[in-house]
């Protein structure tokens, strides 16, 4: 009777720890770690590379400075892959692990690696079986056979079954079992076991003064490597609690109580009909005659002056003078004057000055002087003077300047500075200037634009120099070809005189092949192929007594046509020099 009573215990004492194993090892899908991203991290610190994800996608991460290592270099290069793909491998090297609570993706320890195979058994030659299987026993509970036999303990002089007073004490701010009289003996081996473990992990050599379970520094290592069979999700959960009552969520970001309603008419707050209570009210409909503050909106706002919202909005908000929004933005945001926005955007910001974004846009951004973002950009980004974008996947317009740091896709403007851009230093020679260089900057080899220079004044020619810009694409490239089409237009000043200001343009276009003679894929080219220029004057030379340029000497001309005031020449040629 006493035999069947004390299987009883032990199945429910097995089913009462099984059941208190945390849930938290298998998490469910979620979309936060489907997002796709795109990195490229060149021996960083890890904290950058977090800053980085955090920043550039909005990426809710959640980190204790003190309890992780994020000085370690990191290296990796991914395009449009998972979040849970970019972190496996981000962190794969490192011992740094990570789990997601909600919609934070929480940092923490990794678990301590196994030790050898050849280390356990070198480490466990002095042990016996006896106290190794007692601990395992107490590592994962299990159901004894119904023969088997308590193993003598022949080398611990206090038996391991029997804790210490210090050992049987339940660890603070952490639920055990030590309650319940079937399993508190159960609890405190496990405890014990983990510890010795967790020394042998590290390479202790001496046993802990604290242990009182008899087990030797020899049987340690052995320990571990049977422990490895069973999960131990226990050690993850708890750095996943230190690191997320390290770190607490923004308020922003926490629940927060709301109410909605149909519609709303305000003057100016909180003279409207939602009162005081319109800072945790979403509403309908928005009609604010000068400015309104709401909560939220699930459907229109318009006022004159300004719209201002705590949370999120969906659909459309327009203002005579701005937008303000603390989160998200789902649909269209309209204003005189500009739009700034807390949150992400899925959807379009149109501000006759200018519009912020804190994280990625998901649509457009169209200003009359300049849009800025400090997450990624997914479609159009235009402004009429310049743009500011962590990283472009679209198309990026503006009429002076783009700054990025990466373009997939095109970046037109008259200078793109791109940091992961193309950047190209070209000098050649043609059969017009001796020696002409050109700075190539752009978001990307599809479309770049170049500022160029050219002179000559060799041998007893006149003196001739220019300054122009042009576009341009590599059409083609392959690790040792290239294939280059571009388009220059160049003012052109001759003789003595300091500028030339008559009109007097040479516009070439080029078609260059790219050779790397020493590496493949290398940036170092050699690169030829042939011109066609055509020069339009106003320049009245004396000594010819005609509209006239010098440029045209030497050159079979393919076309000589114009007035007596402007003239058009046209012939063909060549360009061979180095791309850098």
């Amino acid at each position: 009777m006493n035999t069947a009573q004390n299987r009883v215990c032990l199945i429910l004492a097995a089913l009462c720890l099984s059941i208190q194993q945390p849930l938290v090892a298998q998490p469910k899908p979620s979309p936060v770690l489907e997002r796709n991203v795109s990195v490229n991290f060149q021996k960083v610190p890890l904290e950058s590379a977090l800053r980085t994800l955090r920043q550039r996608y909005g990426v809710n991460l959640s980190y204790s400075n003190t309890a992780l290592d994020l000085r370690q270099s990191v290296t990796l290069r991914l395009q449009n892959q998972p979040l849970r793909t970019v972190l496996n491998n981000l962190l794969r090297d490192t011992n740094v692990s990570y789990q997601l609570v909600g919609n934070q993706v929480v940092l923490h320890p990794a678990p301590t690696k196994p030790t050898t195979v050849t280390a356990l058994a070198t480490g466990a030659t002095a042990s016996t079986a006896a106290p190794v299987r007692t601990t395992e026993a107490r590592s994962t509970p299990v159901e004894p056979a119904a023969n088997s036999k308590p193993a003598p303990q022949t080398i611990s002089a206090k038996p391991a079954s029997v804790p210490s007073k210090e050992a049987s004490k339940p660890a603070p701010r952490k639920p055990t079992s030590a309650t319940n009289p079937l399993t508190s003996n159960k609890s405190t081996a496990s405890s014990t076991s983990k510890n010795t473990s967790m020394r042998a992990a590290s390479g202790a050599t001496e046993p802990s003064p604290s242990d009182s379970n008899g087990v030797t520094a020899s049987t340690a290592p052995a320990t571990a490597a049977l422990n490895q069979s069973a999960p131990q999700p226990a050690a993850d959960s708890v750095g996943v609690a230190a690191a997320v009552s390290a770190t607490k969520p923004e308020p922003e970001e926490a629940a927060h109580e709301t109410i909605t309603k149909p519609a709303q008419v305000s003057f100016f707050w909180p003279l409207g009909s939602n009162g005081f209570s319109s800072g945790r009210t979403v509403n309908k409909v928005s009609l604010n005659v000068l400015a309104g503050y709401q909560a939220g909106v699930d459907g229109f706002e318009a006022a004159s002056l300004l719209n201002v919202d705590r949370y999120n909005v969906k659909g459309a908000q327009v203002a005579g003078v701005g937008n303000v929004v603390g989160q998200q933005l789902t649909g269209f945001q309209g204003a005189g004057v500009l739009n700034v926005l807390g949150g992400e955007a899925n959807g379009w910001q149109a501000a006759g000055v200018l519009n912020l974004a804190r994280r990625a846009v998901h649509g457009g951004q169209a200003a009359g002087v300049f849009n800025a973002t400090l997450g990624e950009v997914r479609g159009v980004q235009a402004a009429g003077v310049f743009n500011v974008a962590r990283s472009v996947h679209g198309v990026q317009l503006a009429g002076v300047v783009n700054i990025a740091d990466s373009v997939d896709g095109i970046s037109i403007a008259p200078f793109n500075l791109v940091r992961h851009g193309y950047h190209r230093l070209e000098v050649t020679n043609s059969e017009t200037w001796p020696v002409s260089a050109a700075l190539k900057l752009g978001g990307s080899a599809a479309f770049y634009t170049f500022v160029t220079g050219a002179y000559d004044d060799f041998g007893s020619g006149p003196r001739r120099w220019a300054l122009g810009y042009g576009v341009g694409t590599e059409a083609w490239s392959r690790k040792r070809l290239s294939l280059a089409l571009d388009a220059v237009a160049m003012h052109v000043n001759e003789e003595q005189r300091g500028w030339t200001d008559e009109l007097n343009l040479h516009n070439q276009v080029r078609v260059l092949l790219g050779f790397a003679p020493f590496k493949a894929g290398s940036h170092l080219r050699i690169v030829a192929g042939p011109t066609a220029s055509v020069l339009v004057t106003q320049r009245y030379d004396s000594g010819e007594q005609k509209i006239y340029s010098n440029l045209t000497k030497g050159h079979k001309l393919w076309l000589n046509e114009g007035s007596a005031r402007t003239r058009v020449f046209g012939w063909f040629g060549y360009s061979a020099g180095i791309r850098f």
